[in-house]
């Protein structure tokens, strides 16, 4: 079993977020920060600011005219989206090798976790809330980097359980006493992260009743494990939304919309699809 004082030890020989990140991460909290802030930390970072100039010029965010600089980019994008996109880009490229992890597979789960979830905020009308449900879901799965990365030995085990058909947070309580949503937290407050961020990472599943971001990255990661299996447990997942009563207290209860469940339904499988070449344009050099 794994103490909660050898996580703390261990998640600090992690790599350290590239510099943007905490940077990006700070403007994000200041409510006086700017596009020009933005601006001034992205043209220190090349590697950073070529995939973020690839992914405003990608079907993922599509628009007529291609854009070939940071400054166009920026303002197509908006403040919101483009601080949610860089720090979410920084992760994945600060992440792109694991020991027993299918990395890959893992940015796709998350990424389409984060582009669902934030595709039902609009969806809802919620649109404030919408970026920072993308971020939300793509860094929902961060302890599962941690235990791999930091515990490879004692999570061997919990793979091979996941390939044999057991669900993944049962084997890690199981196996290791803890799970990658309490690693996660240890990682997110490491990292600086928001409060409602860390909530999600500690909540995604089992979420509390009245609280919606948790709640919709719960779903949201739902939807996805039956399009995007991550083991032959999801593989016979089945989740039915319009028979759900705590999906529809929380959308309902919370929104105050009722949600088109069939629009959702197939929706997903078009978020899948931008996931993937999210992954793909954000893995590139």
């Amino acid at each position: 079993m794994i103490s909660n004082q050898t996580i703390k030890l261990r998640v600090k020989t992690l790599p350290s977020l590239p510099t943007s990140v905490m940077s990006l991460t700070k403007i994000a909290g200041d409510e006086h920060s700017t596009t020009d802030d933005i601006y001034h930390v992205l043209e220190k970072d090349p590697a950073l600011s070529s995939s973020v100039l690839k992914l405003a010029n990608s079907a993922i965010y599509a628009s007529d005219n291609l854009v070939s600089d940071l400054r166009t980019a920026i303002q197509r994008l908006g403040m919101d989206s483009i601080l949610s996109l860089c720090r979410g880009v920084a992760v994945i490229r600060n992440y792109r090798a694991g020991e027993l992890l299918d990395v890959v597979h893992l940015w796709q789960h998350s990424t389409a976790v984060g582009l669902t979830a934030k595709a039902i905020c609009k969806h809802l009308g919620n649109f404030s809330l919408a970026e920072t449900a993308f971020l939300a879901g793509l860094l929902h799965d961060i302890g599962k980097i941690a235990l791999d990365r930091c515990f490879t030995k004692e999570y061997t085990p919990v793979m091979q359980a996941i390939k044999d058909g057991e669900d993944l947070a049962e084997a890690e309580k199981r196996i290791l006493g803890v799970t990658h949503t309490g690693v996660g937290v240890v990682v997110a407050t490491e990292w600086k992260f928001p409060k409602n961020i860390v909530e999600v990472i500690r909540d995604h599943h089992e979420p509390k009743a009245n609280v919606f971001l948790p709640g919709l990255i719960h779903y949201s990661d739902l939807l996805v494990r039956t399009r995007l299996p991550n083991g032959p447990y999801d593989e016979k997942l089945v989740l039915k939304l319009d028979s759900d009563q705590y999906f529809k207290d929380m959308v309902f209860g919370i929104s105050g919309v009722i949600p088109d469940i069939e629009y959702l339904t197939f929706a997903i499988d078009d978020e899948v699809d931008r996931a993937i070449d999210f992954v793909k344009l954000a893995f590139q050099d």
